[in-house]
């Protein structure tokens, strides 16, 4: 296992280092129960100057549908806290869960054309 260990060397660098246990508060796994590593998340309207860059990053990941995986991929952090990170962000509302599939059809029309093709059947 590698650690990020800060030498002293680059001051810009210096004040970006949070340890990860600091952002999540301590939690070792999410609250939410339903999260796994391939549930999909997508960032909702909302502002984000208060949160942590961490949290912002992952926000920004989120424009469209992603896993959990696939943000701590991308952000190089472990599963485990990229996980109860994301559990966070969807507890205070700048993310939401679930999958495109599930993403509401807005036109009534056609769910009527549809339902009334099923009646024919």
């Amino acid at each position: 296992m590698t650690y990020d260990v800060w030498d002293g060397d680059d001051e810009a660098e210096a004040g970006r280092l949070v340890p990860l246990y600091i952002l999540v508060n301590g939690r070792t796994s999410p609250r939410n129960s339903n999260l796994d590593l391939a549930t999909q998340v997508i960032a909702l309207p909302a502002d984000t100057t208060r949160l942590e860059l961490e949290y912002r990053e992952i926000v920004s990941r989120c424009a469209t549908w992603i896993s959990i995986a696939e943000i701590g991929a991308y952000l190089h952090r472990p599963l485990t806290i990229t996980k109860v990170m994301v559990d966070v962000l969807v507890e205070q509302g700048f993310l939401d869960i679930g999958s495109p599939a599930q993403q509401k059809i807005a036109d009534r029309r056609l769910l009527e054309t549809v339902l009334a093709g099923l009646q024919r059947l």
